[in-house]
């Protein structure tokens, strides 16, 4: 009874170490990935079209790193997470999509970039070339913002097996699954003491839980969510897209890393108070 116990408990653990691990993953890595195939693209197209227009004498080459200027933004990354947690609220409440929070940050994203791309271009961008930057992205009927209330357009009146899909995601990323999973670990690390009467076996099967669920989340788990990424695109924004799996790869290599520790330090106390020789340890 007592090995089942031990066995079920740690596939229980593997199970709420992987549900963590993708909480504290998920919202990075659709945001990025939704910044990088509707906002980066547009928001660098219209800079890179009014720099064309206004310094004809710069290289394409100068010209083309506006993008990675945009790209390496993090900021960008954060007001698109901001946006997702909004586009998640109105779908789950069937409400109208409010731009102007997104549209407002992305015009600072422009402000703070000025004098990166004024670097890379070698020219001095005048006040009213930003102004219009500004315009373009932010005018009712451009091109993002459109993007934008189209795609949620779409999965408001989409098959219910889309909407599943924010609803998954809603339930991944919020905090209370994530308190769930971290007073699960707790409980779960608890009982293994008891069930096992010592302090320290429980760090035996917690490495063992922590190693296998590194293996999946860094090796198995990335090669799902590429094996869904095109179902995932077409579904929710019309579009193939990449997904990026490297917070799920770190995530396995730090739960692995933990794994490993865990179970050299049962070994050192398994050896220092031998079984007949402890009485509760």
């Amino acid at each position: 009874m007592k090995k089942f116990l031990n066995v079920f408990l740690t596939i229980i653990m593997v199970c709420v170490i992987i549900v963590l691990c993708i909480n504290l993953s998920i919202r990075k890595m659709s945001a990025k990935t939704v910044a990088d195939a509707i906002v980066i693209q547009e928001v660098s197209g219209k800079v890179k079209e009014v720099l064309n227009e206004s310094f004809p004498d710069v290289s394409n080459e100068n010209i083309d790193k506006v993008e990675d200027i945009i790209e390496g933004n993090d900021a960008l990354d954060n007001i698109t997470g901001e946006f997702l947690d909004q586009v998640t609220y109105t779908i789950n409440n069937d409400k109208e999509i409010e731009t102007t929070g997104i549209l407002e940050g992305i015009t600072d994203v422009i402000d703070k970039s000025i004098p990166e791309l004024e670097e890379a271009i070698g020219k001095k961008i005048s006040q009213e070339q930003i102004d219009k930057i500004k315009t373009k992205l932010t005018n009712k009927d451009s091109l993002l913002q459109n993007k934008i209330k189209n795609t949620v357009e779409k999965i408001q009146t989409s098959a219910p097996k889309t909407k599943q899909i924010i609803k998954t995601y809603d339930i991944l990323s919020n905090n209370l699954t994530k308190i769930i999973c971290i007073i699960g670990i707790i409980i779960i690390v608890v009982l293994l003491g008891v069930i096992n009467k010592s302090y320290f076996k429980w760090t035996l099967f917690s490495g063992i839980g922590l190693l296998v669920s590194g293996i999946l989340l860094g090796l198995f788990l990335p090669l799902a969510v590429n094996a869904m990424e095109f179902m995932i695109g077409m579904r929710i924004l019309g579009m193939s897209i990449d997904i990026p799996v490297d917070s799920l790869w770190m995530s396995g290599l730090i739960c692995g890393g933990i794994g490993i520790v865990l179970l050299v330090i049962y070994m050192i106390l398994n050896r220092k108070y031998p079984t007949y020789d402890r009485h509760y340890y």
